[in-house]
């Protein structure tokens, strides 16, 4: 049965609150709070110097991580506004338990659209790709199968699973799992679960290595959270009653809020670039399509929005104009047919089970989206001025991690001894390097560290993952400009 009001928590990890609210606007307050710890928190304000395709971008018109955010909050709100519109005219919302929770859904989505992307490294995927490639040449991530031949001992073989499970972890960085981490872990916002889950967008541990089922292969598609996070996210899935490997209803939501938010602006960008004109993108985008018929999205959506730019008398306008009536034009587009989506597929949505994104599908809204981003791949990531940034970006991550890495070298008895004194005789250069890590990403180190027993056979193990964890959050939470001159500053290169 489909009832949201199960699937609202105002509950948080710390303090849990015994007693529900008397009455609805109580209830309310306590997502208005987590709106104030994540519109004030410093992931947020990071943002603003996280380029969102143009690396070490200086034109403040380009977007950064926080307009797209922003931008992507507004399409958030507008889509839980046109479900509860559906559903109203429907005379849905009490069958599905909505009726009184139109303030906190819309709230939890918008944060959500927030903060979708406050796990993302410097220089994005690329800067994923260098995090997840350095760990995996220093650590490598071997199959259980390879540990039988090391040892027969009961002991020793549930030691090397647990190495690699770890390895596997840790060479699985991704934006998603370290947006959980951050806000749970690193910053401890405490928000309520309800809110967390809103962002838990996959459902795949980034350690599982097991073959994925056809059933929750998008779901699992890439890691959701890592194994630092897995007893808070089972705490929280029990919490709004989720089945493991499905997701909370509201993420479909935002998911389709960034997939509309993001097409379109890819492409203003590039205008912005120079990297090809509007009537260059115009030309593009029709290739793309194919036959153009007279109705269709092409022509109601593109051709539309195109030729009301072209007759604006102001010719400075040209590229403004477009790309406002191509951004309204598509919106009122999408946005409707992701409404839709959620409300004909609300029993698998609501369960989590849905396996495809809401504006995945065969119908010509899908259409549309997919050739924004074909020559979005086509004519902009493949541009060699983009690829020399995100090689740069490459190199950057790199060698950051390069020079942080005699951290990771030191035996665990050592690292502590350094972290407990502030330094280290005999580690000169750990010392230094140890003296640059932030306060709040030390404490979370030493939080997860005060939950093992030393005495324990694992204690070594579970310590170099914390540690491996503890330089990971540092350098993925720099910002693009951040990790370039650090990078620069270290290797001398002034």
């Amino acid at each position: 049965m489909v009832d949201f009001h199960k699937k609202i928590s105002y509950q948080r990890q710390t303090k849990p609150t015994k007693d529900l609210p008397n009455d609805s606007y109580s209830l309310i307050r306590y997502f208005e709070s987590d709106r104030g710890r994540i519109l004030n928190s410093a992931a947020i304000r990071r943002l603003q110097q996280k380029t969102q395709v143009f690396p070490l971008e200086r034109n403040a018109v380009v977007r950064s991580r926080l307009t797209h955010s922003l931008e992507v909050q507004q399409v958030g709100r507008y889509i839980v506004k046109e479900i509860y519109q559906r559903l109203s005219n429907n005379h849905q919302l009490i069958a599905y338990g909505l009726e009184d929770l139109a303030v906190i859904v819309e709230s939890l989505v918008e944060m959500a659209c927030l903060m979708h992307d406050i796990g993302n490294p410097p220089f994005g995927h690329f800067g994923e790709i260098a995090i997840n490639n350095w760990f995996n040449n220093k650590l490598g991530v071997e199959s259980s199968t390879q540990y039988t031949a090391l040892s027969y001992q009961p002991e020793q073989l549930q030691l090397n699973e647990l190495r690699r499970k770890i390895r596997q972890d840790l060479c699985n960085f991704d934006g998603n799992a370290q947006a959980i981490r951050l806000v749970q872990s690193i910053l401890k916002l405490n928000l309520t679960y309800s809110q967390i889950a809103c962002i838990l967008k996959y459902t795949k541990p980034a350690y599982w290595f097991e073959p994925i089922a056809d059933n929750y292969r998008y779901l699992m598609k890439k890691p959701g959270y890592y194994l630092s996070e897995e007893p808070f996210v089972k705490t929280l899935m029990t919490t709004l009653d989720m089945v493991p490997f499905h997701r909370y209803p509201l993420t479909y939501i935002v998911e389709a809020a960034d997939d509309i938010s993001y097409c379109i602006a890819d492409l203003e960008d590039a205008v912005e670039k120079r990297i090809f004109t509007v009537d260059q993108l115009y030309q593009y985008l029709w290739q793309e399509w194919g036959q153009v018929k007279k109705g269709d999205l092409f022509d109601s959506v593109i051709k539309a929005a195109y030729q009301s730019a072209m007759n604006n008398e102001n010719r400075g306008m040209v590229v403004d104009q477009f790309f406002m009536y191509l951004r309204v034009n598509t919106i009122n587009s999408l946005v409707p047919h992701a409404a839709e989506r959620f409300i004909e597929n609300i029993e698998s949505v609501y369960a989590g089970s849905f396996n495809q994104a809401l504006l995945e599908d065969r119908d010509a809204e899908c259409r549309l989206l997919e050739i924004f981003k074909r020559v979005a791949i086509k004519y902009i990531f493949n541009h060699d001025s983009i690829e020399i940034i995100e090689l740069q970006g490459y190199r950057i991550i790199s060698g950051l991690l390069d020079i942080y890495s005699p951290l990771l070298q030191m035996p665990s008895r050592d690292f502590l001894k350094l972290i407990k004194k502030d330094s280290h005789s005999d580690y000169m250069i750990e010392t230094r390097l140890f003296h640059k890590l932030p306060e709040k990403h030390r404490q979370a180190y030493l939080n997860a560290i005060d939950e093992l027993n030393i005495y324990d056979l694992e204690f070594d193990i579970w310590e170099f993952y914390y540690r491996a964890r503890l330089i990971q959050d540092y350098i993925s939470g720099m910002t693009d400009h951040f990790a370039y001159d650090e990078y620069r500053k270290l290797m001398v290169c002034d």
